[in-house]
């Protein structure tokens, strides 16, 4: 119990230290990506990008950052809410339609019941397992390292999806499976999350030290 208490005591600190007032832009009202700092090229700017949309992991930095105070309550309602409908229940879209985009911040978030996000999160996961189950493979795709390996045999890493979830274009060419994504979906459909994660480990995609970081499907590259 003291380690817990310890653990808040330092997530908190970290929380109450960061700041994100340099990162929003007030005529967009929304958050860069990143800032660049000054060098040779010129002096220090924000990134070019944005995160704008609300089915993302960047509403967790907009939610501390208003709960902070250093972001208008309004910025909330800039965040996008293009919606898609999953069986008939309106659903956000996110860019890439990856489970850690839907789910990561309810790690630390509380959700509501009947809300767009809860449903949204809830559609999403079904939606992952419908398309697993048509393409014959374990559910659960997010970001997550592939195969594919640079000059130095470092294995690359980008985010998967499921296409009809996300506005990235090519979201059906690639199939990669990440079991941490199903830990995610765990908080939300234990009752669908546990019997995957032991079909992932009954078809030997487990190793030393637990699951493996990714399964990739794709066709003609398979591997772990």
């Amino acid at each position: 119990a003291a380690k817990l208490v310890e653990l808040a005591r330092r997530a908190a600190a970290f929380a109450d230290g960061m700041s994100f007032r340099f990162l929003y832009d007030a005529q967009r009202h929304i958050l860069a990506i990143g800032f660049r700092l000054a060098d040779d090229s010129g002096p220090g700017r924000l990134d070019p990008s944005y995160y704008d949309l609300l089915a993302s992991e960047a509403r967790l930095s907009s939610f501390i950052g208003i709960a902070k105070g250093e972001l208008p309550e309004t910025h909330w309602f800039h965040l996008g809410r293009l919606v898609t409908s999953v069986h008939g229940t309106p659903t956000l879209l996110s860019w890439s339609a990856t489970l850690f985009e839907y789910l990561m911040p309810l790690l630390v978030m509380k959700s509501y019941p009947a809300t767009l996000l809860d449903q949204t999160c809830r559609m999403a996961v079904r939606r992952q397992i419908e398309y697993a189950t048509d393409c014959r493979v374990p559910w659960g795709i997010s970001e997550s390292a592939y195969n594919l390996v640079d000059r130095h045999d470092n294995y690359q890493y980008k985010a998967f999806g499921v296409p009809g979830l996300g506005l990235k274009r090519g979201l059906g060419d690639e199939l990669v499976v990440a079991p941490y994504a199903t830990a995610l979906a765990a908080m939300l459909a234990p009752e669908s999350a546990l019997p995957n994660l032991r079909r992932l480990g009954d078809e030997g995609l487990e190793g030393a030290y637990g699951l493996y970081e990714a399964i990739d499907f794709t066709h003609g590259r398979a591997d772990e």
